[in-house]
């Protein structure tokens, strides 16, 4: 079930995945740097215990490596994001497996403010 972009929450969050994604945000185009960071950011999310899972670009609104959201998931939720059913979580674009729609992503919960 494909979640809705206008639901999409501005990922703010300052942990240590939020602040490697604001880091790599700053740099504009992919330099080695740019490259470094994002490798950085991948083992970061692997220790983190990220979900990752494959999924259509146009399911999830995110088309380029290293972009990222909130979302806070229905409770009808199907699909690789059915576990987090009720659950805010943080979604990551983490790259592309084609050249169309096939993208990797990563997702973990995170607190919502009350």
């Amino acid at each position: 079930m494909p979640l809705k972009v206008e639901d999409q929450i501005s990922d703010c969050l300052t942990d240590d995945v939020g602040l490697l994604l604001r880091e790599l945000h700053a740099i504009a185009n992919w330099p080695a740097k740019k490259n470094q960071l994002f490798e950085h950011l991948m083992l970061v999310t692997k220790r983190e215990r990220y979900f990752r899972f494959a999924g259509d670009h146009r399911d999830y609104h995110l088309v380029r490596k290293g972009q990222s959201c909130l979302y806070d998931i229905p409770l009808n939720q199907l699909g690789a994001l059915r576990r987090f059913r009720g659950h805010r979580i943080r979604l990551i674009c983490a790259g592309a497996w084609d050249q169309y729609a096939g993208r990797f992503f990563l997702a973990k919960l995170v607190k919502a403010k009350s």
